[in-house]
């Protein structure tokens, strides 16, 4: 993508409304000259928690702007300093694409430096610690629904149980491909505004160019879960995938879906053959399977990986884990 600032669609007009489809507009704009300025907005721009700022080499600057709409929003921030904090998942996805400086997306994961000049998808469901000096970045936030509603109409995957790969290296075509989308989007953003219809093509090919750099994987529940009568339960399996490593009780799928919390049980009886409490553990092992594949031996612990999953008995966690794949988690590790 060119070296282009957002900033250049602050002044656009609008033009071929579409109210129809139209999500609201959205802008965020902040800057800073001190780290008490910065650490004051930092909250209110990003999904996190124990935000740290400091000055590295000249004076201090931070700048945030973010233009879009409900679906996709264009973002880029700009800091002359060191930040750090903890990012937690939220109802979108997030693409960066640095252009200058160093930033890290999953510092305790083992997560390295991103490349400039190539997409990184932050953790999409569970909690990252980023680190940032002098880093100009460009983001952009996709939606979840938008992105599932998507993939149905193009891959012909279910709405619910998208599960995308942040660590896939996306392929070189894609990259391409992603980087024209982006500059598009951003023309259309500058020259006709959210609220034209050109704007909304722009963030379907803007979706659509993000399911080709992670193509999604769709979860793998009873066919029966498609039915038009199970509409309501799907959002409680919706739930489960996608905050897999948060705290999850009955109750909460049961507020989620509308349901009781008897008809959620019964629900997951009879759709999956277990309770609602052994299908999160279930989608909890393949979390942390997939983790033990990727990650770095010299870096990591099964514990680590376990706990981060929501395993707090180690024990009980190594007895299912080694039924269900039949070897224990730290041969999976050292595979």
């Amino acid at each position: 993508m060119p070296q282009q600032s957002v900033d250049e669609t602050s002044s656009a007009t609008t033009t071929e409304p579409n109210t129809a489809t139209a999500a609201a507009p959205v802008r965020l704009e902040a800057s800073a000259s001190t780290p008490e300025q910065a650490l004051e907005q930092l909250p209110g721009l990003v999904t996190g928690t124990s935000w740290q700022t400091r000055p590295t080499t000249g004076a201090y600057s931070f700048r945030y702007l973010a233009v879009g709409d409900g679906n996709v929003t264009l973002r880029r921030s700009q800091m002359r300093g060191y930040v750090r904090g903890t990012v937690a998942p939220d109802d979108a996805y997030i693409v960066v694409l640095v252009l200058g400086g160093v930033v890290t997306l999953d510092l305790l994961r083992g997560g390295g430096p991103v490349d400039n000049g190539v997409p990184a998808l932050m953790p999409t469901e569970r909690r990252a610690v980023v680190e940032a000096s002098n880093h100009d970045a460009v983001m952009v936030h996709l939606t979840r629904a938008f992105v599932r509603s998507v993939a149905e109409e193009r891959h012909g995957l279910p709405s619910g149980g998208l599960h995308l790969d942040e660590r896939a290296v996306p392929a070189a075509d894609a990259v391409v491909r992603w980087r024209q989308v982006l500059e598009s989007a951003r023309r259309v953003l500058a020259a006709q505004g959210v609220t034209s219809t050109a704007w909304s093509d722009a963030t379907r090919a803007v979706a659509v160019a993000f399911l080709a750099l992670y193509p999604p994987k769709a979860a793998e529940p009873s066919s029966a879960l498609w039915a038009p009568r199970n509409a309501r339960i799907r959002r409680a399996v919706d739930h489960v995938h996608e905050h897999a490593a948060e705290p999850i009780a009955v109750s909460d799928l049961a507020a989620v879906s509308g349901l009781s919390v008897r008809a959620v049980q019964e629900s997951f009886q009879r759709l999956f053959g277990m309770p609602p409490s052994a299908y999160v553990r279930s989608v909890r092992l393949q979390r942390v399977r997939g983790d033990l594949l990727r990650l770095d031996t010299a870096t990591t612990s099964v514990s680590e990986v376990a706990r981060s999953w929501g395993f707090a008995h180690l024990g009980r966690f190594s007895a299912e884990y080694t039924s269900r794949y039949g070897e224990y988690p730290k041969a999976t590790l050292h595979r």
